[in-house]
């Protein structure tokens, strides 16, 4: 189900969230049930992917299929022990498939330019596929060490910044494709503005180490989400007026409702159901056809 911000008026997108809910709570059920999707036979040869928090859930798995499907693909993490695992599983499981690990902590945009330094050393720099998967959620409030509150750095900022970089630095292919994993979390947000965009007047009100109520912490969820998929509109509408990036696709999703370590970790929201591999294949659906325009710049939620 996709939307597009020209395409549907207020009230339609009223009805498509009211619909995307009702499927998200019914999806906790029934997800077990719904039918197998088929990952097309994609060949990626000679391209390279970077995928962000690809050492669990739906950024490993997506790793995993792009190199099946032949591409060389970096695994950029946060922790390295952690990466070098996601790596070796990657190598056991598709043999000659090529993953390398590089760290990049979205927690610290330095660390974000530090690998955009080190990417710019490389023999090798073309990006034909980035996939901004990463994020975070907690029930305790963190500010990162640029000052802003955790989730809304790690979720979006960051992402904007290492996207700008490769754009800016003529990393990122012309016809590369960009994928930003967003969530239905998008819908409920209610209208954001320059003084609640980065949830600085929920932040204002709480110490940092915090345990935080649970509307806030849905409130920040949701306004980091709603800012990956306005944002991503918005630079698939730039892109698309510049001659050079004309050909470059930018999609937002929601990936379904999948096993992840963002919701199982200590200070997560609890547990989900289905798989990564499916997310996944949920991407590969989303450029099969890349040259249609009325095909870009698009939100889609299964």
């Amino acid at each position: 189900m996709p939307y597009s911000e020209t395409a549907h008026y207020h009230v339609v997108a009223n009805f498509l969230s009211t619909l995307s809910n009702i499927r998200g709570g019914l999806g906790t059920l029934f997800v077990p049930f719904l039918p197998a999707m088929r990952l097309p036979d994609v060949d990626l040869r000679g391209k390279q992917a970077i995928v962000t928090g690809a050492n669990s859930g739906i950024g490993f798995e997506s790793a995993k299929a792009l190199a099946k499907m032949g591409a060389r693909v970096i695994l950029a993490c946060r922790n390295a022990e952690r990466g070098e695992q996601a790596r070796r599983e990657i190598a056991e499981a598709v043999p000659g498939g090529v993953a390398e690990v590089e760290i990049m902590d979205l927690s610290n945009l330095e660390s974000v330019r530090e690998f955009i330094t080190r990417w710019g050393a490389r023999d090798l720099k073309r990006v034909d596929i980035l996939i901004n998967n990463a994020g975070s959620v907690s029930n305790v409030l963190t500010k990162t060490r640029d000052g802003l509150e955790y989730a809304y750095q790690s979720n979006h900022i960051a992402h904007v910044l290492l996207t700008l970089l490769l754009i800016n630095r003529e990393y990122l292919a012309p016809d590369a494709r960009v994928i930003n994993v967003s969530s239905i979390a998008f819908f409920s947000c209610p209208p954001m503005d320059e003084h609640n965009t980065d949830s600085s007047d929920i932040v204002v009100n709480h110490r940092e180490g915090d345990n935080l109520p649970w509307d806030a912490i849905v409130k920040i969820y949701d306004r980091s989400k709603a800012s990956q998929a306005v944002w991503s509109m918005t630079l698939q509408r730039k892109l698309a007026s510049s001659e050079k990036w004309k050909d470059t696709v930018v999609q937002v999703c929601h990936p379904g409702i999948v096993q992840s370590s963002m919701i199982n970790q200590p200070t997560g929201l609890g547990g989900a159901t289905g798989s990564g591999v499916d997310a996944f294949k949920r991407f590969v659906g989303m450029v099969e056809e890349p040259g249609q325009p009325d095909l870009r710049g698009l939100y889609w939620d299964r």
